[in-house]
């Protein structure tokens, strides 16, 4: 017969994974919302300095969220994996008694990845958005097959070339 006792350093040793596996999910969230704001003012202050490739240089944003979602999938998953072992081992110590997941799952089941699985597809959604309005308007000032020649227009070096 096994063990009715769960051991102690292990139960804490899950418990602390489960919360460096939340905080991490948080950390995530914060670090692309961040970086997507980051790379959009980068690109409205400096997105001219690379010829050629202006139009294209729009979409590197759309790279941050979609990042963001694999990863927070790959965390979840392993969240999930420690959770069922930690109900596994609380059933082995007590049976017949209600543990947290079981509880959690009476709660509401899906509500949590129900939120964050919106979160991301609206911040993967907006990202689209603002990354296809800058391309449309970098279009509209230089049209063409990504062409430099619209960065020919005589800037302030070619004022004081001719003064």
């Amino acid at each position: 017969m096994a063990d009715p006792w769960l051991p102690r350093e292990e139960y804490v040793a899950l418990q602390q994974e489960m919360r460096s596996g939340m905080a991490a999910l948080i950390r995530l969230e914060l670090a692309c919302v961040l970086g997507v704001v980051a790379l959009f003012a980068w690109l409205v202050r400096g997105a001219g300095d690379y010829v050629g490739y202006q139009g294209l240089v729009w979409f590197l944003p759309i790279i941050v969220p979609a990042y963001g979602i694999l990863k927070a999938r790959a965390v979840r998953a392993r969240l999930a994996l420690v959770a069922d072992y930690l109900a596994k081992l609380e059933g082995h110590a007590s049976p017949g008694e209600e543990r947290w997941q079981a509880y959690l799952e009476r709660q509401r089941p899906r509500a949590r990845n129900g939120f964050a699985s919106t979160a991301w597809l609206l911040l993967l959604a907006a990202t689209m958005a603002a990354s296809a309005f800058g391309f449309a308007d970098f279009r509209e000032q230089c049209p063409g097959l990504l062409r430099d020649a619209c960065l020919q227009d005589g800037g302030p070096d070619e004022q004081t070339e001719g003064a």
